[in-house]
């Protein structure tokens, strides 16, 4: 028997399987219907390499399309970085100094295909990029490569020459306007599209600003390119989590420009079980259609069916690649001992190594972004797998006392965090805990890296991932296995397990809150802390980073400053039409509002603030009075186009009322596109005096 009878987990080691069994999950449909999401997210191991063979091949069989692979290599990746910190050690510098140079390296590549292309070539205005093409490498070298060359004959070396400098200087050089128009044009008339597709991004990575700024550059050109040309030209890029998550720590505008443009890879016991059994078809050259029987016809005693299916998985992190490694050892044990099925005994020969293994990759990935982690895992060696969070944060706690960490990364990545309960939400969102859910009866497991949305108290449950009980040498529990039974990741925001009636006492209690607060400046304080609590509470999804900010009229005074996520059709109108990213409520703790008012609010509306505020007062109505307000927000809106809407604390305090019923949980958002519609439609409308 072959050592790898379900096929080699390298996707492009092993094509011919992949082809004859490959499994089309939601996310690679998705990929097909739209180009929304360019920027695909997944951990090692999650098939990103094999999403680029299949789309690959999907797009080859279209008429008038042509597929592009960009794959960097390893040494012309560490060779690059030399010429990239020519762009100096501002984190920003590197990555524009970097964009510029994926931007032109990806147009390069797509004029010499045209250049190359038999029919094409006759609509492309060769005269305009000539020397381009002709200082251009030749097809077979490696992209990495040839922008890296191009790099070493453009830039200054000179001492003397700031980073900023060679900047603007690479910008000339490179011309990207005029490649682009030509670029257009020549693809517009030949009526072809071309699809990039850019794997293996993490070759040469180094977890490190530069190494960092390298890859987002490259991410940022994707996105760009995608849309500079109006999808004539299409482009993907596939990259890890943990350089996901770098980026996103280190890079002041990712939200912006590259959080809304990513698909994050999600695996199920569903797409798994089907995957697995796909395989099997083909390496049996089995011609049962339905996939229990399937897995039955290979498979005896306690691994048969989805039960045991199921006790497999617990031993992987609900990756492509765990499960085919595990099976694969399976098959082989069972090969050697005259068996064609595999039974429970097969699945545990190797779930030590395996374990160790999942434990190292989960340190491996996230060694940058959480470089303490090594330290917290170790601390549940040799003890049970369940825990109260209590429990667990007493745990936790010896670490904050550790006196020989003499790694700086990791002592500080430990002095950085709050306290123990911080630390095991950075644990759940890693998938090495899972946190009890009532309702279910089971623990949730989170394997995509996404920051947690659940509430954690004292006495919720923790379970330790069985993936690395072997590994940790954990004593088995009490925990029966139908507890454990449900792992999968949390994909969607699940709303936290408090129950009804606790939600309304919270809520209660907030809007006693504010009947306790007086006005004017003796409640000021008190009042900017309420509105802070209301509109994380009524913007929740909506609305992140929501903070109080020094006002710049007054250091005793705040406003809030949150970023808009634009996830709902009133938020994404508000930064479409007003392209308010970032968005301001002035807090005042009075009633009337005057042109003062309105005016300072008009001095914040600049760059990433957009053409649009509110202004959270203690008035009674929504409503603006005529020869009031109504006069300074028409001042605004017709000499400085921009929009100031009043929000008084009796429109949230009615919202977060309705929030004690769950059905109306969003109906702030449809109140606020009606009044958005008021404004426009009537207070600001010509006929209006």
């Amino acid at each position: 028997m072959k050592g790898n009878v379900l096929g080699d987990i390298r996707a492009e080691h092993d094509a011919k399987m992949l082809e004859a069994s490959f499994w089309q999950t939601t996310d690679y449909k998705a990929l097909l219907e739209s180009y929304d999401r360019c920027i695909v997210v997944g951990r090692r191991g999650t098939g990103k390499s094999a999403l680029v063979h299949m789309l690959s091949k999907h797009w080859h069989a279209k008429p008038k399309t042509h597929v592009m692979t960009i794959s960097p290599i390893e040494e012309q990746i560490i060779g690059l970085r030399d010429v990239v910190s020519l762009f100096g050690e501002n984190y920003l510098h590197i990555k524009a100094g970097s964009k510029l140079a994926w931007r032109y390296a990806i147009y390069m590549e797509l004029l010499s295909e045209i250049a190359s292309h038999y029919r094409m070539k006759n609509d492309l205005d060769y005269k305009s990029v000539e020397k381009h093409l002709l200082s251009w490498g030749a097809k077979r070298q490696n992209i990495s490569g040839k922008i890296r060359k191009k790099l070493i004959s453009i830039l200054d070396t000179g001492k003397d020459v700031k980073p900023a400098t060679r900047i603007s200087d690479l910008s000339d050089n490179f011309e990207l306007d005029l490649l682009e128009e030509v670029l257009f044009e020549a693809i517009s008339k030949s009526n072809h599209q071309f699809v990039i597709f850019a794997d293996r991004l993490d070759e040469g990575y180094t977890p490190d600003d530069l190494g960092v700024a390298i890859v987002d550059g490259f991410i940022q050109s994707v996105i760009d390119i995608k849309q500079n040309l109006q999808e004539k030209v299409i482009a993907f890029a596939f990259v890890r989590d943990n350089i996901h998550r770098a980026i996103s720590k280190m890079d002041p505008d990712f939200t912006r420009n590259i959080e809304g443009q990513v698909l994050r890879l999600h695996w199920d016991e569903y797409n798994l079980f089907n995957l697995v059994c796909n395989r099997m078809r083909v390496a049996f050259n089995s011609t049962i259609e339905n996939n229990t029987r399937v897995w039955n016809a290979y498979t005896a005693n306690e691994l048969q069916s989805n039960t045991g299916f199921k006790e497999a998985l617990k031993l992987t992190l609900y990756r492509p690649r765990d499960i085919l490694v595990l099976l694969n050892d399976a098959f082989l044990r069972a090969a050697t001992h005259d068996r064609t099925k595999i039974i429970i005994d097969d699945i545990k020969a190797t779930a030590n190594t395996i374990s160790q293994n999942r434990l190292n990759d989960l340190l491996k990935e996230y060694e940058n972004v959480f470089p303490a982690l090594d330290i917290f895992t170790s601390l549940f060696g040799n003890k049970r797998p369940d825990f109260t969070i209590a429990e667990a944060s007493e745990i936790i706690s010896q670490s904050f006392d550790i006196k020989e960490v003499n790694d700086k990364m990791k002592l500080q990545d430990i002095l950085l965090f709050e306290g123990p309960v911080q630390v095991i939400q950075r644990l759940y969102s890693v998938g090495f805990f899972g946190l009890y859910n009532q309702q279910s009866s089971s623990y949730v497991f989170c394997h995509d890296g996404k920051e947690p949305e659940k509430e954690f108290t004292p006495g919720s449950k923790l379970l330790l991932h069985p993936c690395y009980w072997l590994a940790l040498s954990v004593h088995e529990s009490d925990i029966t296995p139908e507890t454990a039974d449900d792992i999968h990741d949390e994909y969607d925001i699940e709303v936290s397990s408090v129950s009804e009636e606790q939600r309304k006492q919270r809520i209660g209690a907030l809007l006693q809150e504010l009947n306790n607060i007086p006005e004017g400046k003796e409640g000021a304080v008190d009042f900017e802390a309420w509105a802070l609590k209301a509109i994380k509470i009524l913007f929740a999804t909506n609305l992140t980073n929501i903070e109080l900010h020094s006002n710049k009229n007054g250091l005793q005074q705040r406003d809030i400053i949150a970023t808009n996520l634009a996830d709902t059709p009133v938020w994404k109108r508000i930064l479409t039409d007003y392209q308010s990213r970032q968005v301001v409520f002035e807090i005042k703790n009075y009633k009337t509002l005057g042109a003062d008012e309105y005016r300072q609010v008009n001095s914040y509306l600049f760059k990433d603030y957009g053409r649009l505020a509110f202004i959270i007062n203690r008035d009674h109505s929504e409503n603006l009075e005529k020869h009031k307000e109504l006069i300074w927000v028409k001042e605004l809106y017709d000499n400085h186009n921009k929009l100031v809407i009043k929000l008084p604390s009796k429109f949230l305090e009615r919202h977060l009322s309705k929030m004690r019923s769950p059905q109306k949980h969003d109906e702030v958002n449809k109140q606020l596109s009606k009044l958005l519609d008021l404004y426009i439609r009537s207070y600001l409308n010509n006929k209006c005096k």
